[in-house]
């Protein structure tokens, strides 16, 4: 998605500028060119922005961290106020639990409450918050993927002789449906024959569909969807089934993601009158084809968004290998993880005991310590602009992953993202405080036998009273 900006302008004041007169008319002009502001923004702020972008705004407005002065340091009472009413909301939940990791930074990216902050510990989905970091500052975020339909021979006479292939870039949004749009803007532009196959290109990522540390009970759920250059659908098929006399919809993984493709694409060539001379295939294609179709994704503000509001696997798989991609290492895991640590090294981010095997967070060996998650997001704050990942977090107790987070006097003050597999509970993000601003948070609990998650919102309302 765009941003406009609308800048305004100001005068310099004069000594002279004193009369009752000249202040009345000052103030009438800034009364109209604030009025006027408030109607260009809306009358040039982008359409089509989904859902989970749009910002509450009565609600943002209200919850809005007030202005601190030079942001300054919180005062020895004050901090001692904050860490016991942190020991407190998690005592229950580190009683008796395997590891922990608890960190909150001020407005200014101080530490104000550290727990084992340097002690690496599982973190699930909050885990995303790094290839989403490293994806902006990377890719930059009006990064876009392509998927082209290609050919060696321009369409002649209605036929096209060789092959047309239909080129992957990792898009983790690409649907059946945009395939389908693409099909019919070839026979609007006169395709009516392919004299060779219907082949598949996805050579643009590579590794192993499906990452050799995630659980192998997981294979056939939708959240552990393959990862593949050509990715339709999320990679996966909707089937119904009835349990207890009811209809229900549910999607499973496909495999061999190219072969799938290339079969389902050839069929919707065939369904609009399109003949197609030999088998589907998957292949390279070739350097110097021509580009008879262009399928631009949203931006990756936009997809990032998505992302992290519905904690969505599959395009935090996608994205990093694309990092390893466009990052200038590999088009596989190891390349995505290279660039993200060497993000991470490059803005002074500490990586205590880093280990990451993926980029979702769905592998129980992945290690990160509270204090890495925390300075990720100070620094995207920090910098704000488009480095900022803030409204791409879901509001707690209203949105996303967090729509049924029961928040209390934090409802509507935090965005942060959630992350859970066996044994592990997460949240990381923004709290914005009664008295000290928008502070940063990441607590992460692993193996407790209370209720991590209910101690985690009980810190996260405390935090918000502040």
């Amino acid at each position: 998605m765009n941003y406009v900006k609308i800048n305004g302008s100001s005068r310099r004041r004069s000594r002279r500028w004193r009369g009752r007169r000249r202040r009345i008319v000052a103030f009438v002009l800034l009364c109209a060119a604030v009025v006027f502001a408030g109607w260009s923004w809306n009358r040039l702020r982008p359409f089509g922005v989904s859902e989970p972008a749009r910002a509450n705004a009565a609600v943002e407005a209200e919850r809005a961290p007030k202005p601190v002065r030079g942001n300054p340091a919180w005062q020895p009472g004050e901090a001692a106020r904050l860490h016991e009413a942190l020991r407190d909301a998690f005592a229950p939940a580190l009683a008796g639990a395997q590891r922990w990791s608890l960190s909150v930074l001020d407005a200014d990216g101080r530490p104000i409450y550290d727990d084992r902050a340097f002690h690496a510990v599982a973190p699930a989905s909050a885990q995303k918050l790094v290839v989403a970091a490293a994806a902006l500052n990377v890719l930059g975020s009006n990064f876009r993927y392509h998927t082209v339909f290609a050919s060696q021979n321009a369409i002649t006479g209605g036929a096209l002789d060789g092959n047309l292939w239909l080129a992957g870039s990792g898009d983790p949004s690409l649907r059946g449906s945009d395939v389908r749009g693409g099909v019919a803007a070839l026979a609007r532009a006169g395709l009516r024959s392919i004299s060779g196959s219907v082949a598949v290109d996805s050579t643009a990522l590579q590794g192993p569909e499906l990452n050799p540390h995630w659980d192998r009970d997981d294979t056939t759920e939708d959240y552990a969807a393959p990862t593949n250059a050509m990715s339709i659908d999320g990679d996966t098929v909707e089937s119904q089934k009835v349990v207890g006399g009811i209809q229900e919809r549910f999607w499973t993984p496909v495999h061999d993601v190219p072969r799938y493709a290339s079969t389902m694409i050839e069929q919707m060539f065939r369904r609009r009158g399109i003949a197609v001379g030999a088998p589907a295939i998957v292949s390279r294609s070739p350097l110097d084809s021509l580009v008879l179709w262009d399928h631009r994704s949203a931006t990756l503000r936009a997809l990032e968004t998505h992302m992290l509001f519905f904690s969505d696997n599959h395009y935090a798989e996608q994205l990093l290998r694309t990092l390893g991609s466009e990052g200038g290492a590999t088009p596989d895991d190891a390349g995505g993880l290279a660039v993200e640590r060497t993000f991470l090294s490059e803005r002074g981010i500490p990586d205590p005991g880093l280990q990451l095997d993926d980029g979702s967070g769905l592998s129980s060996e992945n290690r990160i310590a509270a204090i890495t998650l925390a300075r990720i997001l100070s620094d995207a704050q920090l910098r704000g602009g488009e480095s900022s990942l803030y409204m791409l977090l879901p509001q707690g107790g209203r949105q996303g992953t967090l729509r049924d987070y029961d928040f209390t006097t934090a409802l509507g003050r935090v965005r942060a993202k959630s992350g859970h597999i066996s044994g592990v509970s997460s949240l990381a993000g923004y709290a914005n405080t009664a008295h000290h601003g928008r502070i940063v948070f990441a607590f992460l609990i692993n193996g407790s036998p209370g209720d991590p998650d209910a101690a985690i919102v009980r810190a996260v309302n405390r935090l918000a009273t502040l």
